[in-house]
Formats: structure tokens, sequence, C-alpha cells
């Protein structure tokens, strides 16, 4: 044996998770190590450190003593094991092996010695191995299951299942098929499997992580009421948990429950966590409860928050320019909407550009001098644009008579050639009464501006036909009987 090869291996090394069941069954059981191995292994582990030569020799005296004796090997492995020395207990596991590769306790300490040195594709071979001898072994299925479940979670599932049909009432493999299903994005399986697992495992022994992907897992397939059922038993025994608080205000938010979600949001206002843990959720969610209460400049100020929370999201622009329309400051808004049309790029579409013509029609309309001739133009360009790319709607060109329209006491041409178009496009369109109304009563002021009396009746007669208690139409209509009768 070469010294410097059993000590040259790290001996730290993850704790193993308990993955087993809490009594092993007979067929894993051996014999506990007598008093002389135990006196030598005892000796190795205290000169492992400060003298690993003497270890060494130590060792090389007590794996002799014992390496013809399978079940005295795995007795040390796993003491060994139990003390946290690895390359030691990896020589037993070896020596057990090769003495007897079907032995199942030999094959099932070699899997758990592997996995300490994270050698996955050993340790799953082991455990492989030992199902071949015992398919029913519910150590090797679980353990399988661990060591795969985030290197290949497909074979994780299987094992899992394999359980499952073995044990129904092994709730553990419950918990671990929703937390596979959970990091795959599966959202619908993880609340299957999660849901017995919940059910069927004493409050106590649930695990916090696997609780917390289950609140997740029931916020992504809306579950909302469900997820606050859960929250009720789970939250007071986790009471600094922040996932938990995050999805019990989402919850009642999306639950229209707004006195609860005053109380949850306390997380946020009070500033309970340290910045760097709070989400993109937890700041757009507060600024849709501050947009329902009408607390404009809070609604801006998370949705700000959550843009500096993750800047990644595209529709995140959006909802903070929308959020700036709110609050009229058109060019901030304008100023974001444009950031989101940037990061869409080629998946923009028509209707994703209209809105910032829209904007600029708002900001246009306070506005006065160069600035209101700058938001037309940009306007204008937005909804030529729509209008181009959309042929069959008749919003382009209705918007394009809006922007355009900036004297209300002049006539203009190219106004009355916008609603004109818009016109041509409605048709017999039954759902576009409002805008053809619109477009028709320009038509009628415009006419009866340039002294067209004939088409200001037409236009008025039309009107009417749609509105008959439009008092415009009405008025032009009176106005044009009593002119004519005087002539």
């Amino acid at each position: 044996m070469k010294k410097k090869l059993l000590f040259s291996l790290a001996l730290c090394a993850s704790v193993l998770m308990g993955a087993t069941q809490a009594k092993a069954q007979s067929k894993l059981d051996v014999p506990p190590l007598d008093e002389e191995l135990t006196e030598l292994a005892d000796e190795v582990i205290a000169q492992q450190i400060s003298d690993p030569d003497a270890a060494n020799k130590s060792f090389t005296k007590l794996f002799r003593k014992m390496r013809n004796n399978k079940e005295e090997l795995v007795s040390a492995g796993k003491y060994f094991l139990s003390k946290k020395v690895y390359p030691c207990a990896k020589f037993c596991a070896d020596g057990a092996y090769k003495l007897d590769a079907q032995y199942l306790p030999a094959l099932m300490l070699g899997g758990e010695v592997y996995m300490t040195f994270k050698d996955y594709g050993t340790a799953g071979q082991r455990f492989d191995e030992a199902l071949l001898v015992d398919s029913t072994l519910t150590e090797a299925l679980e353990l399988k299951a661990f060591v795969y479940k985030n290197v290949n979670p497909h074979v994780a599932i299987e094992a899992l299942e394999r359980i499952k049909r073995l044990d129904p009432n092994n709730f553990e493999a419950d918990k671990d098929l929703g937390d596979i299903a959970y990091n795959m994005g599966e959202y619908k399986k993880a609340v299957k499997h999660y849901d017995p697992y919940y059910k069927g495992t004493p409050v106590d022994s649930l695990n916090e992580r696997s609780l917390e992907n289950y609140m997740n897992s029931l916020y992504a397939t809306q579950n909302f009421v469900k997820a606050l059922g859960v929250l009720k038993v789970i939250e007071p025994r986790y009471p600094n948990n922040l996932v938990f608080k995050r999805i019990n205000f989402i919850c009642n938010y999306e639950n229209y429950d707004l006195p609860a979600t005053e109380a949850a949001m306390s997380y946020i206002r009070d500033k309970q966590f340290a910045d760097s843990l709070y989400l993109y959720l937890d700041y757009a969610y507060a600024s849709k409860y501050m947009k329902e209460k009408n607390d404009t400049a809070n609604a801006i100020l998370y949705m700000e928050k959550a843009v500096a929370a993750d800047s990644s999201r595209t529709s995140a622009y959006k909802d903070l320019s929308s959020m700036y329309q709110m609050g009229r400051d058109y060019d901030k808004a304008i100023s974001a909407y444009t950031t989101y049309l940037t990061k869409l790029g080629e998946k923009a579409q028509p209707t994703d550009l209209f809105q910032l013509g829209v904007l600029n029609f708002y900001a246009s309309q306070n506005a006065t001098g160069d600035a209101k001739t700058a938001y037309v133009a940009a306007g204008d360009t937005v909804f030529a644009r729509v209008s181009s790319e959309v042929p069959d709607s008749y919003l382009g060109p209705q918007w394009r008579a809006r922007i355009n329209n900036i004297d209300d006491k002049t006539p203009l041409d190219n106004v009355r050639a916008f609603y004109v178009e818009a016109l041509n496009r409605i048709g017999d369109n039954e759902k576009a009464k409002s805008a053809k109304l619109e477009s028709l009563q320009y038509l009628a002021w415009y006419a009866l501006q340039k002294d067209q009396n004939d088409d200001a009746l037409k236009y008025s007669e039309q009107i009417l036909q749609i509105d008959p208690e439009n008092v415009m139409a009405g008025q032009i209509k009176s106005f044009l009987s009593r002119f004519a009768g005087q002539q």
C-alpha cells in the first residue's frame, strides 16, 4: 500500500443526507467492530492529523487483520464513515467489494462512500448492483435517487416511482419527486407530488426548502387559496422565512383580500430583510397593490425598485412605463417604454409599438412650442408605421388624425384625410361604432367650417343613424335645414 495515496485524499466532504431509513433492514446489518479492531481504528483517527505516517502504519495493521473478512471490513468502513475519515472508509468498502461483489452491505457502503467523494457515477453503479441482488431494497433506491437527483433526474424519478410502488406511504419519495419536478420547472407535477408529502408528513418533520418549493409551485399554478391554507399552518413555524412571507402577500393580493394584503406587506414596508434578498416579485406586487390603493407615488417607487432588482426582465419596463403614465410623467413613461421595445428587438409587434405613439399623444396634449412639435412628430411616425404594417386596422389612421389635430378651431386637411381612411377601414364593423362616430363627427365639423353644406348634412345624418341623440349632429342638421329654407 502506498502511504501517500491514502492520506493525499481530502479528509472533509459533504455530509450524507439522511436518505436511508432510520432503522436498517436486517439484510444490511453487520456485527460491530470488536474491541481490538475498534482500538486500532481509534488510533488511526487520532493520528491522522498529527502523525500521518503513524496513522498509515496503524491502518495497515488494522486492514491486514480484517482483509479477508467482509463483515469486519464493512463494520470498519461504517465506523470510519461515521467519523468522517473517508479515505479509510473507502479502502474498507473496496476491500469488502473485492471479497464479495454481491454482498449487499458492502455494495451499500461503497455507494455511500463514493458519494462523499462526489464520484456519483461509481456510487450509482454500486446502488444499481445492489438492486440487481435485491430489487426491493428501498435503501438502495433512495440513495440512487439522491445520487441522480441533480445529475440525471429521469433516473432519479424512475427510482422514486419504484419506491412508491413498493411503499405507497413513503412520503419522503413524494418530497423528492416534488423537488425534481420543481427544479425542472414542471410546477403542476411539483404540486401533485408535494400534496401527499405535506398531508402525510408530521408538520415538525417537513423540509423547509421543499415547503418553499411547494409554495412557489402553488403560486405558479395560481392555487392562491390553497397556498394560503397551507401557509396558515407552516408560516408560524418559520417566522423569518422570506419565501413564506412573499407568497402570503402575493396570494392575498391575488385573492383580492386587501386588508390581509396590507398586513402581509409589512415584510416589505418595514424592511424586515436585507435589500439584496428582495426579488422583482416582491416589489412588482407592492407596486400593483399601491396602484390598487390609488397611491401613485408609491406605485412608481416600488416599480422602480422592481426594475432595479431585476433589470433583465423585459416586461418590467413596460410596467414601469405604465406607472409613469399613471403619474402623468410622460417623458419617463416614453423612456421606459422605449427601453422595453429595445429589449423586445425583432420580437416587437405593431401592437407593441402602438403604445409608444399613444404616450407621445398624451405628452403632446399639454406641451407647447418645439416640445409639442417633437411629440406630434414622434407619435405620428409610430402611427404611420402601424397604419402601413396593419392595413386592415383603423387604429393607425385614427390615431394619426388625433395626434395631428393640434388646433380644434381650424379644420385641417391632413386630419380629415386620416379620418376618411379610418372610416374606410371601419366599414360595417359593428364593434367600432365609437371610432366611426369620432370620424364622422370630425368630417361633419370640417365640412361645416369649409361651407361644404351637403357633406356636412350627409355626415350628420350618418351620425344620427348611429346615435339619434347626438347633439352636434342634431344642431348641424337643424342649422342647415333653416339655412336651406332661407335660400
